[in-house]
């Protein structure tokens, strides 16, 4: 995979004008530093993911091929629920928190776990973390934007989702072709 396709599929993972649609319903003042520490948690489970790719898709006994098939099926499946409906559903903000709900699950999302595992396992560890660290700063970067219009930042959530779908099939594909 080139290094544009890793970075895309991380940053639509994350979504930012989806991720920025839920914080709008908190409230601001702190907000930038809840983020910013989110980010870092996020790139530290990142890390850990990409470092035991190999031992994950081992213990699973799963081949990188199938798990390049599934990860395209995830990606997929959350891109057009997205699609569809890109609201997040109610969940309590509890303020000055950045672990839950800003690190889990609003940007520790499934999606991007297996890509982690899937780059962790398929890439060389620079690009699969570096990409994963660099897609989740730049979610986080415009996820913390402020927002006038929320009905264009749904509309940009819906193409981002609409992205995401198109690279779970070009990730299915991949993974049909080498199995």
């Amino acid at each position: 995979m080139t290094g544009w396709f890793v970075f895309l599929a991380y940053f639509t993972a994350v979504n930012p004008p989806r991720l920025r649609a839920r914080l709008a319903m908190g409230e601001e003042r702190g907000r930038p530093a809840q983020l910013a520490l989110g980010a870092a948690i996020v790139a530290g489970a990142g890390l850990v993911l990409v470092l035991a790719a190999d031992g994950i898709l081992d213990a699973l006994d799963i081949t990188e091929e199938t798990w390049r098939l599934a990860a395209g099926l995830v990606c997929a499946l959350v891109g057009a629920r997205t699609v569809v409906a890109p609201h997040l559903g109610e969940m309590p903000f509890p303020s000055g928190f950045a672990l839950v709900p800003i690190a889990f699950p609003l940007l520790f999302t499934p999606q991007l776990a297996v890509l982690a595992i899937l780059f962790g396992a398929t890439e060389s560890f620079a690009p699969a973390w570096g990409w994963l660290a660099v897609g989740v700063g730049a979610g986080v970067a415009g996820g913390g934007l402020r927002c006038r219009r929320p009905e264009l930042w749904l509309a940009l959530a819906r193409v981002l989702a609409a992205v995401l779908v198109i690279l779970g099939i070009a990730l299915m594909i991949a993974g049909i072709r080498d199995v």
